[in-house]
């Protein structure tokens, strides 16, 4: 009688262990299969050095809030343009109009310095400007309506307060390892030409610049934050010779496929034009300049 109880109390032990055992192999082999469904889920990252730059700078600067001056969304999406309508019929801000108007009232932001140097440039697809290079050993910067791709970069940041003759000069005087003159087959640079030589104007913005990405991806949703108005190109036609290399600026208004138009000039295009090249040309360059915490 008593080995009876004994077995029973022993098969009923092993019962026992039999149900924790499958308790744990059950438990074990869903923690297996949730660990292989995470690993094959795709994690999306931006590139570590898709901001890549030489100097720190906060990363909200580079966040937009989803306004424009004097223009804003509520809570519910809806558009608030009260402070807009009110410049409107007092006849004051019209630059900050014209603007906003360019932008379509995009979700975006611009600096001071950036919606000036973006009004400069709607101003001077307007103008009489010719493509050309001529020498200005007086003023370096051009005095006449002859131009070439590096002037209209460097004419506008002049008219923003950025003098790239003395700021280019300046900077490969002191940096010459970064700024090879044998490629000029002399060994000083020249302020009144260097600044204007594609090349250095390129050396200059990798230093100083805020250095943004080269390819443009549609439908990218941080197309607003990297590719703003009045950010600095170079397109690159041959790549054994950098000095055919085109600089121009994005312009605040975009093709019918949302893609930002390209102003600048070229011995094709004749004279300061707003262009649509962006997807087209091959770009070496892309930078903003002043960098966000220069403003």
């Amino acid at each position: 009688m008593k080995n009876r109880i004994g077995r029973k109390k022993f098969i009923g032990i092993l019962n026992y262990r039999y149900f924790i055992y499958a308790g744990i192999i059950i438990a074990l082999l869903q923690f297996l299969a949730l660990q292989n469904f995470y690993q094959e889920q795709k994690i999306i990252k931006l590139p570590e050095r898709l901001f890549q730059s030489r100097v720190e700078y906060p990363i909200e600067e580079l966040a937009p809030d989803l306004a424009i001056d004097g223009y804003s969304t509520d809570e519910d999406g809806d558009s608030d343009s009260s402070a807009l309508e009110g410049e409107s019929q007092n006849g004051e801000d019209s630059q900050d109009q014209t603007l906003d108007t360019a932008l379509e009232l995009g979700d975006i932001i611009l600096t001071d310095i950036q919606k000036q140097i973006v009004l400069q440039l709607l101003e001077l697809i307007e103008e009489d400007i010719e493509y050309g290079y001529e020498v200005f050993p007086d003023s370096g910067y051009p005095s006449n309506n002859i131009w070439i791709s590096t002037d209209v970069i460097s004419m506008i940041l002049n008219e923003a307060g950025f003098d790239l003759m003395e700021l280019i000069y300046k900077d490969m005087t002191e940096h010459k390892e970064d700024y090879p003159m044998d490629i000029k087959g002399r060994k000083e640079a020249i302020k009144y030409i260097d600044f204007r030589d594609v090349f250095f104007q390129e050396q200059f913005f990798k230093r100083h610049a805020l250095e943004l990405p080269n390819e443009y991806t549609i439908d990218d949703p941080n197309n607003n934050i990297l590719w703003q108005p009045g950010d600095i190109l170079y397109f690159q036609f041959d790549p054994e010779n950098p000095y055919k290399d085109l600089g121009g600026f994005v312009s605040p208004r975009k093709n019918g496929e949302g893609i930002p138009l390209i102003i600048m000039i070229s011995a094709e295009l004749g004279s300061v034009s707003e262009t649509d090249v962006l997807m087209e040309y091959t770009i070496v360059g892309h930078f903003r300049y002043p960098p966000p915490e220069v403003d």
